[in-house]
């Protein structure tokens, strides 16, 4: 595979069909085609403009129509989420969509706008819609003011519309239970279900009202889209013809080689010597510089991913795992280990001993771990594993094994010092995101803060 390639091999003449030749006519044939093709798009996108100016503002309507309903929905849900947990946030969205967003009134300026005269019966249920809405509001401010009164809030931090409500006597009267029983009925109650089932009706008229409109519309254009389909129908048959043509010289003069070549790179193997000149000079090329620099590839890529003491995956490699894991849909368990006291075991013993202290533990993690999993070395004493497809009902499984270690670890043979490993495990359920590092750190700092030589898991923490 290695040979060198003789110059009569290297500059003998190729015979057959010139692909300078064979381009240059199907360039031309191509030009021939596009230009009846472009004839065609003139009078396609002139058909269609008409199509697209009758439609488009049936298009706009039915997404207004769409909008209106999103924003009465969401005015109910802000109101009924204040009701029942009396959080001031959903009050001030309320009035939000209301001042600000204003999209129901965008939704219903919209329909103005582009539904037609003749489509006045459509914008009456729109604005019945919206009178409906309204009405509403009186219910969802209403429930809103006796839900503030409720838990005593401060009427001076909530809009003034709940701040101007006048309630009944009987009903300031209400204890502060009544008043939120009272506040929750007004927007989970009948009168307000029945009201919400009206506007839904309308709207949903409205919306199947503009889409027949549409239809219409579109039939009375089909069969001059039909016609003018057809004629580009014809031209891309055409297109297609020649792509054939110029596949099967391409396949014939140029894919062969190339396929091959593709095969021996997957492989990882040297290039055949194959296909026409260019190919052949550029398989001896590669063949050469594959061969000097193969050997010198492996030690760089092992000195870019691995650990020059313990062998293990590095800070680099950790780096690439988190992009790799971030996009997953996978759960994974992510481990967090410091060494112990090695501080004193480099300061006591001499560095010597601290490193073989670091490749113990590195080799200890190795072996206890599945192959699947990726232990790596992050820092001086700092370790961490990452488990793909584990959830925290696993625990037991990454528990034991992190007592075995310790157990080795504080039962060293000879003179080795006794040390031990500290660590914090978190899960999650899809993937490597962003807070997982600092829920395992917080979960590394417990163990550190509680005795050392063991683990926590941060979902066992009390996050109070």
């Amino acid at each position: 595979m290695g040979r060198d390639v003789s110059e009569k091999e290297r500059t003998g003449t190729v015979r057959g069909i010139r692909i300078q030749t064979l381009s240059i006519w199907m360039v031309a044939a191509t030009l021939v085609v596009s230009v009846l093709i472009g004839d065609g798009i003139v009078n396609v996108k002139s058909d269609y403009e008409k199509l697209h100016k009758r439609t488009k503002e049936y298009i706009v309507a039915q997404e207004n129509a769409g909008n209106l309903m999103i924003g009465s929905n969401y005015l109910t849900d802000q109101a009924r989420l204040y009701a029942v947990t009396k959080d001031r946030s959903y009050a001030e969205a309320y009035f939000t969509e209301v001042h600000k967003t204003k999209r129901r009134n965008k939704a219903l300026d919209g329909l103005e706008k582009n539904l037609r005269r003749e489509n006045e019966e459509v914008l009456q249920a729109s604005k019945e819609a919206m009178q409906l809405s309204n009405e509403l509001m009186e219910l969802e401010i209403h429930s809103m003011k006796l839900a503030a009164m409720s838990v005593g809030e401060d009427m001076n931090r909530l809009a003034e519309e709940i701040r101007d409500y006048q309630l009944t006597e009987e009903e300031i009267s209400y204890t502060e239970e009544e008043k939120s029983e009272a506040a929750g009925e007004l927007v989970f109650g009948e009168e307000y279900r029945f009201m919400k089932r009206q506007i839904e009706e309308k709207m949903s008229s409205v919306t199947e009202s503009v889409i027949k409109i549409c239809e219409r519309e579109q039939a009375e254009s089909d069969d001059i889209m039909k016609n003018a389909l057809l004629r580009q129908s014809i031209y891309t048959a055409l297109i297609v013809i020649l792509v054939v043509l110029a596949y099967i010289m391409i396949a014939a003069l140029i894919l062969r080689p190339i396929s091959i070549y593709v095969n021996c790179i997957k492989n990882n193997n040297f290039l055949q010597i194959t296909g026409a000149y260019e190919f052949k000079y550029l398989a001896a090329t590669y063949n050469n510089v594959y061969e000097m620099t193969l050997e010198q590839q492996n030690m760089l890529r092992q000195k870019a991913e691995r650990d020059a003491l313990t062998g293990l995956l590095n800070r680099q490699s950790f780096e690439q795992l988190k992009k790799q894991f971030h996009d997953s849909s996978d759960s994974i368990a992510f481990l967090l280990i410091d060494v112990d006291v090695f501080k004193a075991i480099n300061d006591n013993y001499g560095h010597d001993v601290g490193d073989q202290a670091l490749i113990k533990v590195a080799n200890l993690l190795d072996d206890n771990f599945r192959k699947a999993d990726y232990v790596l070395r992050i820092g001086g004493d700092e370790f961490a594993v990452l488990m793909d497809k584990v959830k925290a009902d696993q625990k037991h499984i990454i528990s034991s094994k992190i007592d075995m270690i310790n157990e080795v670890l504080q039962h060293p043979q000879g003179d080795f010092p006794k040390y031990s490993i500290s660590v914090g495990i978190a899960f999650s359920e899809e993937g490597f995101h962003d807070e997982l590092f600092q829920q395992t750190d917080q979960a590394l700092y417990h163990t550190k803060e509680n005795g050392r030589c063991g683990y926590t898991f941060y979902d066992e923490l009390d996050h109070s």
